[in-house]
């Protein structure tokens, strides 16, 4: 089995600009998202992709539903590609976050892989649950099949941890900013990454 799947981000959000935690939060486009996120339609048109799934956020839809649409297909929405919940801290700047409850921040930044936020989750969960989309992935799709997944920066990480044997102190050495497209090509469970697009400027 052989299968390339195209990890996108969505594109920049005012909560992005102000750095803010965005799990459920929703946050509309910036002007300059919405530039990028024509910009990457553009340099995805010469693929012919098989599916396209989102993430149900409004900011993952509206670049998804495009991206669909130009390769007249539906959008799979999966709550699975959802990204990583934030709980008491969602929809907070780390400023914020810390003056909220300190006690909170500290175990979180002292353990951020494994602790779990009070009312949301922790990274190894976002991974379990990207792993749960995957294999229903794989199994789902013929040979050399192209899969779209527009989604969230906490699901690139957790992408790379799982496909690419990424350990997760390194997943943060890869920055996957708001509309950025990672290729990897899996072969069986063996993923490489084969191409990069940073977000149009």
């Amino acid at each position: 089995m052989i299968m390339n799947i195209y990890i996108i981000r969505h594109a920049q959000t005012q909560g992005n600009v102000e750095k803010r935690y965005l799990g459920v939060t929703e946050s509309p486009l910036t002007e300059r998202g919405e530039h990028q996120q024509l910009e990457t339609l553009k340099r995805l048109s010469p693929i012919t992709f098989d599916a396209v799934y989102s993430s149900p956020s409004g900011r993952t839809l509206a670049l998804a539903e495009a991206l669909a649409n130009q390769n007249s297909l539906p959008v799979v929405a999966d709550e699975r590609l959802r990204e990583m919940y934030f709980g008491l801290f969602d929809g907070l700047t780390a400023e914020e976050a810390h003056a909220k409850s300190p006690e909170v921040w500290q175990r979180w930044l002292s353990d951020f892989d494994h602790y779990r936020l009070p009312g949301g989750e922790s990274f190894q969960e976002v991974k379990s649950r990207f792993k749960g989309f995957w294999e229903k992935i794989k199994q789902a799709y013929p040979d050399a099949a192209n899969i779209a997944c527009v989604t969230h920066g906490g699901i690139v990480r957790a992408a790379l941890a799982v496909l690419c044997a990424f350990p997760d102190d390194l997943t943060w050495h890869f920055e996957s900013a708001p509309a950025a497209v990672v290729k990897i090509k899996l072969i069986e469970d063996f993923g490489l990454i084969c191409g990069f697009v940073p977000p149009a400027l």
